[in-house]
């Protein structure tokens, strides 16, 4: 059973990116390493374009023509945000399945510590488990 809607997953990151960007200056880190990032995900079928902007879903993210691209089932994404998930592991099982630089990518994800710490907030806010 999928963890999120496609609603709740668009609301829930949508929020929880333009957090990040804002308030933790991760937007100005992708910016400077020149990283956009195209997220297919499935369970529920979302996609997510980020870059320094913040992010945009659906159609208009599909217009975009990203640095890297992640594909990863919903329950795997919501591990990752519960610092549940091995992201190494992950990728060299194809639980996420990356396209282009993912070095760059997995230099960023010390950045992303702020972000797994309020991703709690979003869980209560959105009635989501907590236990991955």
């Amino acid at each position: 059973m999928a963890i999120f809607t496609k609603k709740v997953a668009e609301e829930l990151f949508g929020e929880l990116w333009t957090r990040m960007i804002k308030d933790y200056g991760f937007g100005k880190s992708l910016k400077e390493s020149g990283i956009s990032i195209y997220f297919v995900v499935s369970d529920p079928d979302m996609v997510m374009f980020v870059d320094e902007n913040g992010p945009i879903f659906g159609t208009e993210a599909e217009k975009k023509m990203p640095v890297v691209t992640m594909k990863m089932k919903g329950d795997i994404v919501h591990k990752f945000w519960l610092k549940d998930l091995n992201v190494p592991m992950a990728l060299a099982l194809r639980q996420i399945v990356a396209k282009g630089p993912v070095n760059k990518v997995l230099q960023l994800l010390p950045l992303m510590k702020p972000g797994m710490e309020i991703y709690p907030e979003y869980c209560k806010k959105f009635k989501l488990p907590m236990k991955a």
